[in-house]
Formats: structure tokens, sequence, C-alpha cells
């Protein structure tokens, strides 16, 4: 499998790390008990120290389907392909706005594509997950080229999973909120082709134990998880309210993402550039210093934030627009997700 084609955007309106802190004053002065004026220097602190200096989100001209269509566009004319010749679509992206049909349908509608079509939900792994899918197909010569879309416009809407979290009672709350706060907006799309079949090899960790640190519940979510999940899922008052243990996550992370790091650097090959995650750029590279690749990593996380599933696309291809990443270049993706999953990808350009 090869990526033949890959184009990412980012809307145009970029947020500061002042402009957060000016959201979380506006929507927490009124209710807040506590000094807010302490609590918003802990959170510039903790801004700072993650990494995340600025994102993008959409402005009020701005659609989400339209600039799904510009980069659709774009990556196709960089594959030279019919877009007729495409054989399978997947929309695997956190943010969507329907269950039921497969989200995938109306971007097969607005794209003009008529192969089959449907939606991988996987949080902030679902490109990789998508991928893997599509590579197994690949090898199996069932499918010959595939596109993937990530549209992760989950922020600024009104009812968004994030946009409420803005809002904060106590300095407590912190502890499920703030990563929040380093959400970023952007679309990619990737089309594929079935050449090279062996190119791509995919490693996991699979933590299900952790499943309930991130979340994004429904209306029925009691239903749906264990006893034991309820108490903290809780915390985010429920229906669609965006929850995240940050810190418990990232310490998680770290230690599985050393153990697949660990395998990787063990076999010794050659590694040109590295994409990761964009939720913590500060812990990317405590975890990539271990292993003397902190300077392989592309990290694009500083500039446009967690962009969860669309953080290793977007990477990628600006990699390619900056030049850093050439033709037959070893490329190595180390990432982590909601659920919880870890996972390394090894590919050549």
């Amino acid at each position: 499998m090869k990526i033949i084609g890959i184009s990412g955007l980012l809307p145009s309106k970029r947020i500061s790390n002042q402009h957060i802190l000016d959201l979380i004053e506006r929507h927490s002065k009124k209710n807040f008990e506590g000094d807010l004026t302490r609590t918003l220097m802990m959170i510039d602190k903790l801004l700072t120290k993650n990494g995340t200096e600025s994102r993008y989100w959409l402005a009020k001209n701005e659609s989400p389907m339209e600039l799904m269509k510009t980069a659709f566009a774009a990556a196709l004319k960089q594959a030279n392909i019919d877009k007729k010749s495409i054989d399978l679509l997947i929309f695997a992206s956190v943010s969507r706005g329907f269950i039921e049909p497969a989200n995938s349908t109306f971007i097969a509608k607005a794209l003009g594509l008529t192969c089959r079509n449907h939606d991988i939900v996987d949080a902030c792994m679902g490109w990789v997950t998508s991928m893997d899918i599509i590579n197994d197909k690949m090898k199996a010569n069932t499918i010959q080229r595939a596109a993937i879309i990530n549209m992760e416009f989950g922020v600024n809407a009104k009812q968004s999973a994030a946009s409420k979290n803005f809002a904060l009672r106590s300095t407590s709350e912190l502890a499920y909120k703030l990563p929040s706060f380093n959400l970023g907006e952007a679309v990619t799309v990737t089309l594929l082709s079935n050449e090279s079949p062996k190119n791509f090899t995919f490693n996991y960790i699979n933590r299900p134990d952790w499943c309930e640190l991130c979340t994004v519940p429904l209306k029925d979510w009691r239903s749906f998880c264990n006893a034991s999940d309820i108490d903290r899922i809780a915390h985010g008052q429920g229906n669609f309210r965006f929850t995240s243990f940050g810190e418990k996550m990232h310490e998680a992370g770290i230690k599985e993402s050393t153990t697949l790091l660990s395998e990787i650097t063990r076999k010794k090959g050659n590694i040109d550039c590295i994409f990761t995650h964009t939720s913590s750029p500060k812990t990317n590279e405590i975890i990539l210093r271990q292993f003397g690749l902190a300077d392989k990593n592309h990290n694009i996380g500083k500039d446009v934030g967690n962009i969860a599933s669309a953080s290793v696309p977007y990477g990628i291809f600006d990699a390619i627009q900056q030049g850093v990443l050439m033709k037959d270049n070893d490329c190595l993706v180390c990432t982590g997700s909601a659920g919880m999953s870890f996972a390394t990808v090894k590919f050549k350009s």
C-alpha cells in the first residue's frame, strides 16, 4: 500500500493561548468558586508545559464540508487519478453529524462518489485503524484504491462536545477539562493505492481497562458501559460532554508508547521522519528523547493543537509541504488514543 495523494486544510481563525484564557474567564466568572485569576495563571502555565501555542477554529464564513471538498480536490490532483477509480471511502473522524446513516454517505454524496463507503469510529486512532483495514483489503486484492477522510471540527460549535468546558466552576474541574483547551480543527484527505503490499507494518497495545479516561458519551451512555466506569464519566455531566483525564492518559501513554518504541528501536531500522498524535508536543518529546529520536519528530502540535484523528495525516501533509519528507523516506507513526490504544506504524513514503 502506498499513499498516492494527501492533503490537509486548517480553518482560518488562529486561536492563541491567551484567547483560550479569555474564553475561560468570560464563561467562568459568574459561577466560579475560588480564585479565578490564580486558576487562569495555572492554566496558562499548563498550556505552556503541554507545548501548544496555537490552534485553528472555523471562522463564521467557513464550512467543514467545503474545506473537505477543497482538500479532496487537492489530493486527487496530487494522485493524478480519476475519482471513479476509488473503490472504498472511509470517514474516520471523532467529529460527526450522524450516528445513522454512516456520515460517510454524506461525504460520498458531496464528492460525487458511489463506491462502498462506511465510518470507522476509533477516537483519535481512526486514521491508523482505517489504514490497517485498507491495507488488509489491498493485500487480499479486494480493492485497488481507497480514500480516508478526517474532519475534526468539534470545538467551536455552540453544541460541540468541548465548547461547554470553557465554563469552570472550580479548579478541580481542570483534571478532566484541561485537554479541551488544546483542541484544534482540521480536515485531511488520504488517497491510497495497492502497490507495494508489504510497505506498511502495524503494531498495537490495547488497554480497554482505561477506556473511561476519555469519553464523549451519548444520552443513554450508562446502559452501555460498566458500573465501574460511571463515576469517572459522570464528571463531565454526560450527554455529548468531552471528558478527558489528560494527566492520567499521558502517564499511560508514556509507558505503553515506550514499550512499542523499544521494540522498534531493537530492530535497528532506519527512521527518517516521525509523526505523532498532537495532544501534547512536550510529552511526545519526552517519549522520543529516550530513544534519541526527538529530532526526527515533525512537530506540528505546537502550531495546530490537538487535531485528533487528523494529527498524523496532517503531519505527513505538512512535512511534504515543508520539504522535510521526501520520496522513499523511512517513516514512523507513534500515536495513542482514547479507548485506550497505542500504535506504531512503519512505512516508506
